[in-house]
Parts: structure tokens; sequence; C-alpha cells
């Protein structure tokens, strides 16, 4: 229905490491580039890291200013060739959702016990959404007595949002993305709507749903790591079907002009994408989910 190589599969270890692991620094930067790192405690829900942090703060502030964000995540070690770790990058936003606060909060108190009953009233909950993880474990590399420190240390792209795009343009579409939370029930898009962005499903599950001469039927089930919208944007046609959350959804979306711009052209050289097209068109005839 939708292409999967947008998300890779995550290993098991990489989510085993998120979850043991209790701080990670974080690197933020204000709308002029005036960069700042801090080091916070942190837990995680599948690929999704939330931090905790007082408003008030310069990466707070930062935050709401401006969401893309990067993080490590790593322990000390005294021989080099034992290094393992997590380097990633991201969006960040604040937690309004008084239930998502408070799922947020149990888990917290659940990897630091001692932060139980503590007062954490004024204290304000981000989610970071990457789209990039690395993961370094230099002992999976060759080992070299020799060899100058850290110059060789081994990682694996884990996770990648834009797992085909060409390197040299990931950066630029990541800073175009907008994370969109969207409730069991939300319609996402409209049928016969104008096609204004284009989503990426990074955790939950949508269903795409077509009205034909007054009668609903169910086109598909999209989970992580598909998409939908793309083709009403190239196509430059109305929404061809409603896309519906099942269950609770975080999406990437993207502008319907910087998709144009940075993906698009990008993608429509490539076989790949013809391929994906092409197969959208044969599943869907004259529409698509989007």
């Amino acid at each position: 229905m939708a292409k999967q190589g947008a998300l890779v599969d995550v290993p098991a270890h990489v989510l085993d490491y998120l979850r043991e692991q209790k701080t990670l620094t974080l690197a933020t930067a204000s709308p002029s580039g005036i960069p700042r790192a801090a080091t916070l405690t942190y837990v995680s829900d599948g690929l999704a890291l939330y931090i905790w942090t007082w408003p008030e703060t310069t990466t707070a502030k930062h935050i709401d200013q401006n969401p893309v964000v990067s993080f490590a995540i790593d322990e000390y070690t005294d021989d080099w060739r034992e290094t393992k770790g997590i380097q990633g990058t991201g969006d960040a936003h604040v937690l309004l959702n008084p239930e998502d606060i408070n799922r947020v909060r149990g888990l917290f108190q659940e990897k630091f016990p001692s932060v139980s009953g503590a007062e954490t009233s004024n204290i304000s909950y981000f989610r970071i959404t990457p789209t990039e993880l690395q993961f370094i474990d230099a002992s999976a590399g060759e080992a070299d007595e020799d060899q100058a420190i850290g110059l060789d240390y081994h990682r694996d792209v884990v996770y990648a949002v834009f797992h085909d795009l060409p390197r040299e343009q990931v950066s630029t579409i990541a800073s175009a993305l907008q994370t969109v939370q969207a409730d069991a029930g939300t319609v996402i898009v409209r049928q016969g709507a104008p096609a204004d962005k284009f989503f990426i499903i990074v955790d939950g599950e949508v269903e795409v749903t077509r009205e034909d001469d007054g009668e609903t039927r169910s086109i598909a089930s999209l989970k992580r790591g598909q998409f939908f919208g793309e083709m009403a944007i190239l196509r430059d046609m109305p929404r061809a079907a409603t896309v519906q959350a099942v269950t609770s959804t975080t999406l990437f979306a993207m502008d319907r002009d910087s998709f144009r711009s940075l993906v698009a052209q990008s993608l429509g050289t490539t076989e790949d994408f013809d391929r994906v097209i092409q197969q959208r068109l044969d599943e869907l005839g004259a529409g698509a989910a989007g």
C-alpha cells in the first residue's frame, strides 16, 4: 500500500539501550543559531524520548523557538574499543495533553523511583521524535592496538525517516518537518479537501477510506514507516481518500511547497519512488490515499 523503506526496523538491542540509559546530552539552538547543550534525565517509549525541565530554562525556550534538536546517549569506558552509544537528530515539542503528561510522569517515576512524590507541577515535559538514530559500537569493529583513539568508531544508521534520500538532503528536509499528534478518531485528511500536506507515520495506525456513490469503503490500514498524501500533491488534485487515526498517532507533516521542492524533485528521479507511485496507482485505481 505504501512505502516501507522510509523507516527501518530498529534492532531490539538499540531499544534496550535506550531503556537502560538514564541521561542524554541535548543540543538545541536559538532561531539565530546560538547553540546550547544540556545533560538531562530521560525516559523512552519505543523510539520516542521524553525529557523534563523547567519552562524558563534556555533549553525549553530554544525548543519553543526552534524544535530541531540533536542528542547523544552514551556511557564512559576506560577502553575506547568498548565504546557504545547513540547519536541522533529529531524534533522536540512540549506535551500539552494532560493524559500524555500523566503517562510520561509515570514513566519517569518508574525509571527514577526517587522522584516519586516530588513536586513536579511546574515541570514541562517534552517529546523528542527522532528523525535519525546512529548506534555506535566500537566493539563491533576490528580492534587495532595502534589505532588512534576514537578514529574508527563502528556505527550503524539504525533508524532514518528518509532512509532512501541522498545524505545532503536529509538535514534540509528534517528542518521542514512538523510533528502532528492525532488522537484516536481524528480525521487527518478528508476526501475532496485540498492537498496541503504530506505525512509520514511515526507511531500509531490510521485507516484509509474512500466514498464512492454514497458508499464508504476501507482501502487500507497504514502503520509506522508508511506515508500518505504524496499522490494528491504530485498530481495536483484534491484528496482522493479520507485518513483517520485508529489509535493515538504521531506523524511528521511537511507542507505542500516544501514537499515539492525538497522531496518530490529528488525522489521523482529514482526508480524506487517511481515504483511506489505506480504501485499506489495500480492498487487504488484513479485515486490514492491522500
